[in-house]
């Protein structure tokens, strides 16, 4: 029987002391690996992350998350604040923990054809099913639980759309769906970005005065190292200019910015979460209210706001509530 849910948490929740890290072991197994994908000489970067002594490995306690349009997985999923990443946080409750960078991004080589834009939506959901493949294989399961956020959102959606039998679980974070706004395709294979331009962005609706309360400027600076580790290069301008491909701008213009759908979420059957913060204007509540009416058949669907968060939550104080709410719903399927 199919469940739907719309819920909107409290203030006292954002509020609440961060006591839900497992008490289960903290001492975690990394490992940093490469696979190949289906294009010649392009090799997807994956880490893993469990708990030291993890043996029995299920499809409801194997998570993957894709990251979105300019930073690389690892940037962001596993940026250690606070008392540890996302990453930690999930592995701390004995999951098996992975994530992946598409082509170009992060750890895994770009395409050695670069006359047009790469990493389009349609290479992401070829080199996240590499992934998917490898991780089935290496632990002997059928599927796994997948997280998105933002253009990540589109890749797991389009997956969990043609690979239903794969997919246990499926959270969209902060999703972008239709508008009819426009956009032009790049003209080039790369774009750059800043540090402090990129933060604007992600930070689209955050009141004035509430920027730093919610992004403390250790925060930034931890997040700015990890970038820079990610990437060295980019510290040859000053301020430091980061890359990343345009394959996404492309489908911006072909697709979800002139109200054309990239998926159908109709044919997603696993159970879906969306979830998003309360001053996210860069994929506005109704993007994901229509993105939500849109999924009949998942067997559960949820619509969780978060209070005080942009869509940049993961590394905001709202993430002690997007953690708890997220581990809830994995922790059911």
């Amino acid at each position: 029987m199919k469940r739907s849910v719309l819920s909107l948490l409290a203030m006292s929740l954002l509020l609440a002391p961060l006591s839900a890290w497992s008490k289960e072991t903290r001492e975690f197994v990394t490992q940093d690996l490469h696979v190949a994908s289906n294009t010649p000489g392009v090799e997807i970067f994956l880490r893993n992350k469990h708990p030291k002594g993890l043996r029995n490995f299920t499809p409801g306690r194997t998570v993957l998350y894709v990251h979105g349009s300019t930073q690389p997985s690892e940037t962001v999923f596993d940026l250690p604040l606070g008392n540890g990443s996302w990453a930690d946080y999930i592995a701390s409750h004995g999951y098996d923990v992975w994530l992946v960078d598409v082509r170009g991004y992060g750890g895994s080589t770009p395409p050695k054809d670069q006359s047009k834009p790469f990493a389009t939506t349609k290479d992401a959901v070829d080199d996240l099913g590499a992934a998917v493949k490898y991780i089935l294989s290496k632990r002997r399961i059928s599927k796994l639980q997948l997280i998105g956020w933002s253009w990540g959102t589109q890749i797991t959606g389009s997956y969990a759309a043609e690979q239903p039998q794969q997919v246990a679980g499926l959270v969209l974070l902060a999703p972008p769906w239709l508008s009819t706004g426009g956009s032009k395709a790049s003209e080039t294979v790369w774009q750059e970005w800043t540090i402090d331009g990129s933060l604007k962005r992600l930070q689209t609706g955050v009141p004035e005065g509430e920027a730093e309360k919610i992004f403390p400027p250790a925060w930034k600076k931890t997040w700015e190292q990890a970038l820079l580790a990610n990437q060295p290069s980019a510290k040859g301008s000053s301020p430091p200019r980061f890359r990343s491909p345009t394959g996404v701008i492309a489908d911006g213009a072909e697709y979800w910015n002139v109200n054309k759908a990239i998926f159908d979420p109709g044919r997603i059957t696993a159970p879906t979460l969306i979830i998003r913060g309360e001053w996210d204007q860069l994929t506005p509540l109704s993007q994901s209210q229509a993105l939500f009416a849109l999924l009949r058949n998942a067997a559960v669907r949820q619509l969780i706001e978060i209070p005080r968060a942009t869509h940049f939550i993961e590394v905001e104080t709202g993430r002690d509530s997007l953690f708890r709410e997220v581990q809830n719903f994995l922790d059911r399927n």
